[in-house]
């Protein structure tokens, strides 16, 4: 990049002499002349007088100016004010990136500095709450530096605020090692024979893991900690307090101090006379979904197919809040899937299904997940089918995610004796879009119907109805379209919102059509990318209602009897 000043001489020639002139005027400030630092950055080294101290800085213009804001920073590494960034960072001072005008200068800058600095050293400390501050950081933003970090759920601080003063409790902590940094989160609170365990942290983070132990110790009221940062003198203020370390907790090195304001985990060394201290990371409570969703957790959906649509729908349904999920497919993840699944290379060689489960897992703490490694509608025992397809006739929603023309006949013979609502998807060959599709029992088409009506409406539009390419290719060119990721995103995202719309029984439903065709690119029906067909599919077909015969009746009445009297006999 061409740093501003080769390509706007002037305007560093104007930045100079205007704050010459403000030298001129003002008797607290002093200009040096312009220099380049090592990153090719113009600086002007400047001294502020404020409040009879000397402050020696520099106006650093950044290679972008004017269109961002040039910093005052002190030369040396050096703490001015409670509005700076780190000690020997910038001023945080009245303009900044979200409120600068290329119009401003580094005089304005240099001026906003010694308002800054002089209302700060006249009043001493109690005016520097008054000052008024831009310097605001987010908790990204104030921990990006720190390398230990605690993450405290607000489930635990709960917990921690219920426990007596002075109590201590053993701690289990699951401990990860992100580079460049070192994670922990607590999981298990130990009380004796008694364990209580966060609810809210997912199981498959910490299950099968190597927790780590630590102590809890939960300061009287009123107690403030002390910021020691040796070991014996932490040691010595913790037996004052009623806990004795070695005692209490034999070979512990890890303590989670609780008190009114809050969690600190410090680590004692056992090398020198240290104590190390974590970032806390509080997790705010609350949540972010819509209200109607609190009913998606006593909700279960059976999804059939764990590819690349199916993965991205189960990752998101479980986002939303979806309690139980029912998950079957046969198929391995194999390095090429990588380019459109949800899943990653933790789980490559391993079953689809049992990773989407883990992922569902990691997304939702305290989901449930029955995992079936079958294939439907293929070559497997008559009775592992049957048992699949009875749990999926008790699931509230059932999900065809595998382009199978064979499972879909299945399925929809499933939803159709158990009157459960079926989604259905496919993405087209190419990219160029796909379908989503609902049967809800008493208000749309079956299954089956439905498609031979989208057929028939297809055929009315001049066009063949397209049929999901399970690579989602086209295998007849020389070099195949092939739907990528994003393409299946889009139409794996709709078929989750026809879900969720289904789930959460929403009346009028948000989608006044049964289905829909997609378009993610021109081509086939479509005129324009996004360009979306609904699809009347009519009403439901009428249902007759069957009076069984007295031969059907009989026998029916003597398998009934003879499993009563089965169940009645202990023998």
């Amino acid at each position: 990049m061409i740093p501003w000043y080769l390509t706007d001489a002037d305007r560093l020639a104007s930045e100079y002499e205007g704050l010459l002139t403000l030298a001129a005027t003002a008797s607290w400030l002093t200009v040096d002349g312009v220099r380049l630092d090592t990153e090719a950055r113009a600086c002007i080294d400047i001294e502020i007088l404020a409040a009879g101290r000397r402050h020696r800085a520099v106006v650093r213009y950044p290679i972008v100016f004017p269109f961002t804001p040039p910093s005052v920073l002190p030369l040396e590494r050096e703490s001015w004010s409670g509005h700076q960034y780190g000690n020997g960072g910038e001023l945080c001072l009245e303009w900044g990136a979200d409120n600068w005008l290329p119009t401003l200068t580094g005089a304005d800058m240099v001026l906003s500095a010694e308002r800054l600095l002089t209302g700060e050293a006249d009043g001493g400390e109690a005016l520097r709450a008054i000052v008024p501050s831009r310097h605001d950081l987010t908790p990204g933003q104030e921990t990006r530096a720190s390398l230990l970090r605690v993450l405290v759920t607000q489930a635990w601080a709960d917990r921690m605020n219920s426990l007596p003063m002075a109590a201590v409790r053993t701690v289990e902590m699951v401990w990860t090692d992100h580079e460049p940094g070192s994670y922990l989160t607590p999981v298990n609170l130990v009380d004796g024979d008694e364990v209580w365990t966060d609810p809210t942290v997912p199981s498959p983070l910490w299950s099968g893991v190597t927790l780590y132990k630590g102590a809890v110790f939960r300061l009287p009221s009123g107690v403030e900690e002390p910021r020691e940062t040796t070991a014996t003198a932490m040691r010595a203020f913790l037996s004052t307090q009623g806990f004795r370390p070695d005692e209490d907790a034999p070979g512990w090195r890890m303590l989670l101090l609780w008190t009114d304001g809050g969690a600190r985990l410090l680590f004692f060394r056992s090398d020198v006379d240290l104590v190390n201290a974590f970032t806390v990371v509080p997790a705010g409570g609350g949540s972010r979904l819509p209200v109607s969703y609190a009913c998606l957790a006593g909700k279960s959906v059976g999804l059939v197919g764990c590819g690349s649509a199916g993965s991205k729908i189960a990752t998101s349904l479980a986002r939303a809040g979806v309690g139980r999920f029912v998950l079957v497919d046969d198929d391995l993840l194999l390095p090429e899937n990588m380019v459109r699944n949800d899943l990653d290379w933790s789980v490559i060689g391993e079953h689809k299904v049992r990773g989407v489960a883990r992922r569902i897992g990691l997304a939702s703490p305290g989901v449930k997940v029955d995992v079936h490694l079958k294939r439907l509608a293929a070559q497997e025992a008559s009775g592992v089918a049957d048992s699949v397809l009875r749990s999926l006739q008790d699931c509230d929603l059932v999900i065809d995610a595998t382009a199978e023309p064979t499972v879909f006949n299945l399925l929809s013979a499933v939803v159709g004796a158990a009157r459960r609502p079926m989604v259905w998807l496919g993405i087209f060959a190419g990219g160029v879009g796909g379908e989503v599709a609902r049967s809800r029992p008493g208000l749309d088409p079956s299954p089956q119907l439905a498609r031979a009506r989208i057929d028939a409406w297809c055929a009315d539009q001049g066009v063949t109805a397209p049929r999901p390419s399970r690579p989602y290719e086209t295998g007849a060119e020389a070099e195949p379209l092939i739907a990528d990721d994003a393409d299946v995103t889009v139409i794996a995202a709709h078929g989750a919102r026809l879900a969720l719309d289904i789930l959460t029984e929403t009346t009028p439903s948000a989608f006044p059509q049964s289905a829909y065709l997609i378009g993610l690119r021109e081509g086939w029906i479509f005129t324009q990318p996004f360009h979306t067909h609904g699809i009347d599919l009519g009403p439901p077909e009428a249902s007759t209602p069957k009076i069984p015969g007295p031969n059907g009746i009989e026998l029916v009445s003597k398998l009934i009897a003879t499993r009563i009297a089965e169940a009645a006999d202990p023998s």
